[in-house]
């Protein structure tokens, strides 16, 4: 194998791993955006859950809390981890919510 041969094979072994790396970094990027979109739903629906506990809560209201579930359901479907793992999961001597 002459050296341009060997130079030809190292562009493209370069080029296949510039072309891995990009798609990890997309596929990266979508999934930081996904779960700044989540956090966003969450923090949105905070504020309708306080006005609520608070007695403040506003027309429509149900109707927001319904969209903002709903898109949380879909991100949840795609993969995008909503909550946090439950600590207390598998256990059977978890105690309920005070």
């Amino acid at each position: 194998m002459g050296f341009m041969d060997k130079v030809k094979e190292g562009a493209e072994k370069a080029k296949v791993q510039a072309q891995d790396l990009k798609g990890k970094a997309a596929g990266k990027v979508d999934e930081v955006q996904s779960k700044r979109k989540a956090d966003d739903l969450l923090e949105d629906l905070g504020r309708f859950l306080y006005a609520e506990r608070t007695g403040r809560s506003r027309v429509g209201a149900d109707t927001e809390i319904d969209r903002i579930v709903g898109e949380l359901q879909a991100l949840e479907g795609e993969g995008v981890a909503i909550l946090p793992p439950d600590p207390g999961a598998g256990s059977a001597t978890a105690s309920p919510p005070a």
